[in-house]
């Protein structure tokens, strides 16, 4: 699928979203920690990857404004290391997205992912890339129970980019009746960058479990 055909199925998505709208103003931030071993190539070599720990930082922003798309902000360091080879690697995320399906149990988004590339090759080449992604995810709440699964997912395949990052799991709000919501998370993330640039070629893999928490006003 082209980029432009890509382009259209997300704003036809998000035409049908448009309609739909949160009840409340809600902020979140969160913290998600893995730990993960890496394997595919950089600069057209295989490389063996030592294991490093993935950070990652989101703020999501939710309203009840007709028309407006809500907003979730990403950040993740995807460095990497191996004999004779150092790549200090950033991936910010900004989505933009609808809520389609919004129901007291289920929660349904969609939208589109703005992905910007900053790393450092070697300590002396400098990089930076923007790209477009398809935005989806999840939510839902086990009824009578604090207990609830989620998933989401950013994913492009077009112009020799087939990159992606996808998570699910499951989460336990440990004081639902405070107006602050503690929300402590654990899943499975996979995740592939696929970067072709500025003289960089990475293709690289990581998955592995993750931890994370979450603050909600």
């Amino acid at each position: 699928m082209n980029k432009y055909s890509m382009s259209l199925l997300a704003a036809s998505v998000l035409a049908a979203g448009a309609v739909q709208a949160a009840d409340d103003f809600s902020i979140g931030a969160g913290l998600d920690y893995m730990y993960s071993d890496m394997d595919g190539s950089a600069e057209g070599t295989d490389r063996n990857y030592s294991s490093n720990s993935l950070w990652t930082t989101y703020v999501d922003f939710r309203h009840p404004l007709l028309m407006v798309p809500n907003a979730v902000f990403q950040a993740t360091d995807v460095s990497s290391d191996a004999s004779d080879f150092d790549n200090k690697l950033k991936t910010y995320d900004f989505a933009l997205y609808y809520s389609p399906l919004e129901l007291d149990t289920l929660t349904l988004n969609a939208g589109l992912n703005l992905r910007s590339y900053d790393g450092t090759l070697n300590h002396d080449h400098d990089y930076s890339n923007d790209t477009i992604m398809l935005y989806g995810a999840a939510e839902t709440l086990i009824p009578g129970t604090d207990l609830g699964a989620f998933a989401d997912m950013r994913v492009s395949h077009w112009d020799g980019d087939h990159s992606h990052d996808w998570k699910m799991g499951v989460s336990y709000v440990v004081f639902p009746d405070d107006i602050l919501k503690l929300k402590l998370r654990a899943g499975y993330r996979n995740m592939r960058v696929n970067y072709t640039e500025d003289g960089v070629q990475l293709d690289q893999h990581m998955d592995n479990w993750f931890l994370g928490a979450e603050l909600r006003y």
